[in-house]
Order: structure tokens, then C-alpha cells, then sequence
């Protein structure tokens, strides 16, 4: 099989290339020193003396001294705006196996390959099943142990899916036979895998391979776990596959990454639904480039959890939908050292495009949501309608509940943050820049320490639209270079979102919740 798959899967990026750590000042806290300086009557509200708050241990930096300046008048509040209306993101189909209409082959431990394939006179091997069966055919496999590693051939474009099925409530398992093959089951044209166990068993292999020649596949109600390779399944440049109620765990690749599924470029029409996925040593589920991008995946209604890197790593791939999924325990030190990477439920870079992330539960994580730059940043990134919630400072120097570092045309859109370590919205604020960003009718509630949002400095945010957010009160709000003490503000009345606003001309309509 061909090796990149392994050797991509292995290149895993460090935490700075990553932005695992932030280095720069995460708002040490001072006091004015004489006047109040620059909109005097207003700030009159900001000089109160605050309690200092930090970002995290490596991120805490002296208390600043803001000296007076001249007096200036109130800058107007700006006029509330419609945001462009994006299109919605094209979602890939979501196919449904047709009832098979052929025959039936039928595999037993206690048949023999010079049987005739009935009930009666099962074969031994689904290997000799697979070379008789015909399209639109059933292979029927009896419970018990099959040791086989099989490429499901392709019988030609157009044709009815050949369906390899285990029979009864106890799944047939298949384990590897002579671990000389990259994949127990390596997948070409099309084929529907139900209700099968596939036991690695420590090989360097795949459990299931979709090939570049498969085509409107599907693997469903199946169990696969044990393998040390890249990943447990991988989509490789395979069209409209199809990966449902599935469960896949413990592919663990000692020190290095093992993913519960990989889809790698030129990957198209990939759905990953319903299924749970968990304890695997790198990323529950990978979109990565290959010969080409990964275009058109929708990952939905999965439970994803207790990685030893991240919940869903996207790099460069394109039109990716991650929405009502549940995500938590990332990362999962027990299985991988931390540092390797921030932890992040959804991880977004290396020149992704038209991701949305929709609708999902977030916890237990190191980040939430991270966007971050790389050679070429991000772009139409939607980040809608999550909660996020118990949100770690693991690796230290994280615990954000969206993070932002930098990207084109960014809507952060009715979020629910509560329960971060850090800022529940960390915003251009890594020294990169974030263009066409757009933050309203966000929930920030804090965590143990209560900051609420970061904003980098106005060179770093062109384009800024920001309204009608709700913070907690005695939240922190920190903007870089903002004329506040230590640049940032605690709301601990409606005045002091009222400096807010009018210092930065942003966030319209937002207020302070009782």
C-alpha cells in the first residue's frame, strides 16, 4: 500500500508551531497614577483599583503604569451594521445502503472453501467468499475468529455495493493473519462493511483502508480497536464514503500519532456520523492533504473523547462541517504526555477553507476552538451556536474557550463559554492578524478566573464587527493597547461596558447580566 498515510500521520506539529504557548503578557493589572488621562469622565470608572488577573502562570506579566495624556473628546459610537450574508456551507450527501437484492454467500469457522456458500455448506474464509461474490451480493460472516487481511476488489464503476456483513448479536471478528498487508481490510470500488469486530491486535496496520479506487462505501455498526499504525480507519482519496455508528478506539502508536480515523486528500464527500470514537494516541478524527485537499467532509452527531492529542484536527482541507458533536478530554495524559499539542476539541490551520463549527458541546479540554495562522491562515471560518464548558489551562499556557490567532472573514456567533481557565474569547491577540472578524450574541460567563474576552491590538483586528455579547458581571474585558488601566476593565456595573464601548467603538447592544 502506499506509505503516506503512515509517514503524514507521524509528522506530528509541535505545540509552538501549534500555538501551544503564549509567551506575551496576558494583562498584568495596574493602577493611574495621577489623572485619569485620555476621556477623563468616563475613565473615572476605569481607575477604580483592580484585582489583578492573569491569563495563566507562564502568561502573567508585570503591572502596567498608564500615564496621563491629553485630554480628547469621546470618540461616536459607531453605527449599529448588517454583517454580508455568507453562504452556507455545501454539505456532502449522506447516503443510505440500498437493501441488497442477491444472493447470499455465508463464511463459517465450520465450513469449507470447497463449499457451496449456503446456510448449510458455509465457506471457511471470507477471502474465498470475496472472490465469488457478485455486485449487489451478500457476504454473510457466522460469529467466530477469521484470521484474514483482504483487499475487497472493485468490480467496476456503476455497479450495485457488494455488502460483507457479520451475523447475529455477537460480531465475527477479523484479526490480522500474516501482518504483511498495510490494512486487515483495504477497500476498492464499493463495498458496505456491518456489524463486523476487527481486532488489530498491536499490527502496524489499518484496520479498514479506503483506497483511491473506492467509491460510495460505507462502514457501519462495527467495532475496530488495537492497531499501531497512522490511524484506525483511513479515507484515503476516496469519493462519498460514508463511516456510521461506528466504534473505534485504542489505536495507539507509542509516542506518535495514531487517529481514530484519517481522511486525507484528495479525499471527496466523506460523512463521519453517529459515531464514538476514543483512546486513541492522536486525534479522534484528522483531515489532512494528500495528493490534493480534502474537500467536502461533514463530521456530526459523534461522540469524541479522551484523546492523547486533540477532538478534530482540520489542515488544509476544504468545506468541513463539525456540528452536534460531543467532545471532552483532550488531551489525555495518560495516554500521551502533554505538550505534543494543545489539547483542542477542534484545531483550524494550515490554509483550511469554509469550515463551520456548529452547534457542538464542548468540555475537558485544552482549548475549545482554535484558529491559527501558519504559512497561509485559515479563511470562512464559522464558529456557531457551541457551548463550551470546564475549559483547562492543559498544556499550561491554554485554558481559552475560542481562540483566534489568525485567519479571513472569522463569525464567532452565539456562543455559550462558561467555566474557561483563561479568556473565554482570546481574539487577535497572538500578534497576527484576524480580517473581517465578527463576534455577537456570544455568552461569556468566566471559570476560575473571570476573564471574559482579550482583544489584540486595532492593528491586528481590521474590519472588527462586535455586538450584542452578554458578559458575566465581575468579568475581565482586556484589549491590547486600549487606554485602560493594565488595558483592561472589570464590569462590575453597566458603566464600565459603557467605557468599553466607547473606547474601542465596538459592541453595540452588548450588556452586563445580573
Amino acid at each position: 500500500m502506499p506509505a503516506s498515510p503512515v509517514t503524514t500521520f507521524g509528522a506530528s506539529m509541535g505545540a509552538s508551531e501549534r500555538g501551544g504557548r503564549v509567551t506575551r503578557g496576558a494583562g498584568g493589572e495596574g493602577r493611574f497614577k495621577g489623572a485619569c488621562g485620555v476621556f477623563t469622565c468616563l475613565l473615572l470608572l476605569a481607575c477604580e483599583p483592580e484585582v489583578p488577573v492573569h491569563d495563566s502562570p507562564a502568561d502573567a506579566q508585570s503591572p502596567q503604569v498608564v500615564e496621563p495624556g491629553p485630554e480628547a473628546p469621546l470618540p461616536p459610537l459607531p453605527e449599529p451594521s448588517t454583517p454580508v450574508p455568507q453562504p452556507p456551507v455545501p454539505q456532502p450527501p449522506v447516503p443510505q445502503p440500498p437493501v441488497p437484492t442477491g444472493r447470499s454467500w455465508y463464511v463459517s469457522t465450520k465450513g469449507s472453501d470447497g463449499g457451496a456458500g449456503t446456510l448449510e455448506a458455509p465457506l471457511r474464509t471470507i477471502g474465498r467468499a470475496a472472490a465469488l461474490v457478485k455486485p449487489g451480493e451478500v457476504i454473510r460472516v457466522l460469529p467466530g475468529v477469521y484470521p484474514e487481511e483482504l483487499i475487497l476488489e472493485s468490480r467496476g464503476s456503476g455497479v450495485a455495493p457488494i455488502t460483507l456483513r457479520g451475523e447475529g448479536s455477537t460480531r465475527p471478528t477479523l484479526v490480522p493473519k500474516d501482518r504483511v498487508r498495510g490494512a486487515v481490510l483495504r477497500v476498492q470500488g464499493r463495498w458496505n462493511l456491518e456489524n463486523l469486530h476487527i481486532d488489530v491486535s498491536g499490527a502496524s496496520m489499518f484496520a479498514v483502508l479506503f483506497d483511491a479506487t473506492a467509491s460510495q462505501s460505507v462502514l457501519s455498526g462495527s467495532e475496530l480497536h488495537g492497531g499501531t499504525s497512522g490511524a484506525g480507519v483511513c479515507v484515503e482519496g476516496a469519493k462519498d464514503i460514508t463511516l456510521r455508528n461506528n466504534h473505534l478506539h485504542h489505536f495507539i502508536k507509542p509516542g506518535d500519532d495514531s487517529h481514530g480515523v484519517a481522511v486525507v486528500g484528495p479525499a471527496r464527500n466523506i460523512v463521519i456520523q453517529d459515531n464514538d470514537i476514543h483512546h486513541n494516541s492522536g486525534d479522534s478524527i484528522q483531515c489532512q492533504p494528500g495528493a490534493g485537499p480534502a474537500e467536502s467532509v461533514l463530521i456530526e452527531r459523534n461522540t469524541l473523547h479522551d484523546e492523547g492529542e486533540n477532538g478534530v484536527d482540520i489542515k488544509q482541507c476544504l468545506s468541513v462541517t463539525v456540528r452536534d458533536n460531543v467532545l471532552s478530554g483532550f488531551p489525555n495524559t495518560a495516554i500521551r504526555p502533554a505538550g505534543s499539542s494543545a489539547g483542542e476539541a477542534v484545531v483550524i490551520h494550515a490554509a483550511a477553507r469554509d469550515i463551520h463549527i456548529q452547534g457542538n458541546t464542548i468540555s475537558r479540554a485544552g482549548r475549545g476552538v482554535s484558529v491559527l495562522d501558519g504559512s497561509t491562515p485559515p479563511e470562512n471560518i464559522s464558529v456557531e451556536g457551541n457551548h463550551f464548558q470546564d475549559i483547562r489551562n492543559i498544556p499550561v499556557g491554554n485554558g481559552q474557550g475560542i481562540r483566534i490567532e489568525g485567519a479571513r472573514n472569522v463569525k464567532v456567533v452565539g456562543n455559550t463559554l462558561e467555566g474557561t481557565a483563561s479568556y473565554g474569547l482570546m481574539l487577535a491577540a497572538d500578534g497576527r492578524g484576524v480580517s473581517g472578524l465578527e463576534v455577537r450574541n456570544n455568552f461569556l460567563l468566566g471559570g476560575s478566573q473571570p476573564l471574559l474576552l482579550r482583544l489584540g491590538a486595532a492593528g491586528f483586528r481590521p474590519g472588527l464587527l462586535m455586538r450584542d455579547n452578554q458578559y458575566a458581571s465581575g468579568g475581565v474585558l482586556k484589549a491590547d493597547g486600549a487606554d485602560f488601566p493594565g488595558e483592561q476593565l472589570t464590569l462590575s456595573s453597566p458603566e464600565k461596558l459603557e467605557v468599553w464601548r466607547r473606547v474601542l467603538g465596538v459592541d453595540v447592544g452588548s450588556i452586563v447580566l445580573e
